[in-house]
């Protein structure tokens, strides 16, 4: 009797925090949709004309989006080559300085993203001339690989690395077992590290309000230029999509992976 009321209370807390979690998001959806210039709820009738004023060319939201999509991209495809054979490498061998190796790929993690920043802005001033889009990868490179590095040595820890003996025992050479072994057993962990890698890297501002060119902004931070002039439901109506588009990352993840694995 005793444990039942302990996991009815579990429950109840479990459904009052989610629904602390999720109001705010349902709020900042409805509004979305109000006529008026100002945020209201509930909005007093219906309108997507603040939808439509994202796609408006005075605004570059698209823009910003294309710079974001491109750098999070790039970034996190270079990550994956270098965090995964970092992670197997650690994992795999038995090394002097194993420990250290692990911290240094984990390093940036622990150091704030504008003191890292900052010293970027002063190498890059000195260099000179360095394009916008290369600063801004450069900085989301580092700073988002631990996320790749962390998962997979997870993984990796409890990997079961006889299978790739009994590969090359039955003919197997060490390219093909770690195309068919090593990365499909590995897949939960790169997934969860590559999805939280590009996801931050997507979001990020301290780093990239420092590091951004005239010609080269992210949507962060022209959302928080519109922001410093204008408060309108159009960023309601960005929210909306960035939370539209995060449910359909989870819902290929369910269909290609499953949302089981990439909890493990």
């Amino acid at each position: 009797m005793h444990e039942r009321k302990v996991s009815r209370s579990c429950c109840i807390i479990a459904i009052l925090v989610m629904i602390f979690l999720v109001l705010p998001l349902a709020v900042i959806i409805i509004a979305s949709f109000t006529p008026t210039a100002l945020v209201t709820f509930p909005p007093k009738g219906f309108s997507l004309k603040w939808y439509a004023n994202i796609f408006s060319g005075s605004n570059q939201f698209m823009n910003g989006l294309w710079s974001s999509l491109k750098v999070g991209i790039l970034a996190t495809a270079f990550d994956i080559l270098i965090g995964v054979l970092g992670a197997v490498s650690i994992c795999r061998h038995n090394f002097k300085g194993k420990n250290a190796l692990l911290n240094y790929f984990t390093s940036p993690m622990y150091v704030p993203s504008v003191a890292f920043a900052f010293v970027l802005l002063q190498v890059f001033s000195q260099i000179g001339g360095v394009p916008g889009m290369l600063r801004v990868f450069i900085g989301h490179f580092v700073i988002i690989l631990p996320y790749i590095v962390r998962n997979t040595v997870a993984v990796m820890h409890v990997f079961d690395w006889t299978l790739e003996d009994a590969a090359m025992s039955l003919g197997a050479n060490p390219v093909q077992v770690f195309f068919k072994i090593t990365i499909p057993l590995a897949k939960p962990g790169i997934l969860a590290g590559s999805v939280l890698a590009f996801l931050y890297s997507f979001d990020e501002v301290a780093l990239s309000s420092l590091l951004t060119t005239p010609k080269f902004v992210t949507l962060p931070i022209r959302i928080m230029n519109y922001m410093e002039l204008t408060f309108d439901p159009t960023l309601a109506a960005i929210s909306t999509l960035l939370i539209l588009a995060s449910l359909i990352l989870i819902a290929l993840l369910d269909k290609f992976a499953g949302l089981d694995m990439f909890v493990k």
